[in-house]
């Protein structure tokens, strides 16, 4: 992945920012990255980041204002600045949102406007419930299109058995096979703890 313009979408899931955070700033060394996060990321402190000092990071990665409101998404459509997106996190709520045409947040709606503009989407999931009531909804974003999911894999099946959590190390990668229109395999990976 170099040289694009790649829109990144952050929702909730919160213990893996970390993480995401390291990707992004691999990716950015290479790409122009410009942020779109969902209201609760935008205005919450959790026990893994302080609000302004999660967001400040960001700003910190990318040369553009974060997009934190409806308002700003929907330029995204008519505009049509960006080479691809990536989802990351990608929760259960924003994944069923988005299945189902719900594009009521900032994160929706600009996924909304990059199938409009037949742009590559690549999602990075993580839910407590993915092999649970939730997976539904993810395993029908493998069958849309311009849809793309980096590989996942149980990260505690111990303690929580029907969570999953995207396997971060293959960010770029994912999105390398995106870009071609291709799904990165296996999807399912075996995570050693």
């Amino acid at each position: 992945m170099e040289n694009k313009h790649i829109l990144i979408g952050i929702s909730g899931s919160f213990c893996n920012h970390e993480n995401v955070l390291k990707q992004f700033q691999a990716l950015s060394k290479k790409n122009k990255l410009t942020f779109v996060v969902s209201e609760s990321v935008y205005y919450t402190t959790t026990r893994f980041f302080e609000r302004n000092a999660f967001i400040t990071k960001l700003e910190e990665i990318s040369a553009t204002p974060i997009i934190h409101t409806l308002v700003e998404a929907e330029k995204i459509g008519p505009m049509n600045p960006y080479d691809l997106m990536l989802v990351a996190p990608c929760t259960a709520t924003q994944c069923a949102k988005f299945v189902h045409g719900i594009y009521d947040s900032p994160l929706t709606l600009a996924m909304k406007a990059m199938i409009r503009n037949q742009k590559n989407i690549v999602i990075g999931f993580s839910s407590n419930d993915a092999l649970g009531i939730s997976g539904e909804n993810l395993f029908r974003l493998f069958s849309m299109k311009h849809l793309y999911v980096m590989p996942i894999a149980q990260d505690a099946p111990d303690k929580k058995p029907l969570s999953v959590v995207a396997v971060w190390e293959t960010m770029e990668e994912t999105l390398d096979k995106a870009f071609e229109n291709k799904q990165i395999q296996p999807i399912l990976r075996e995570r050693h703890l």
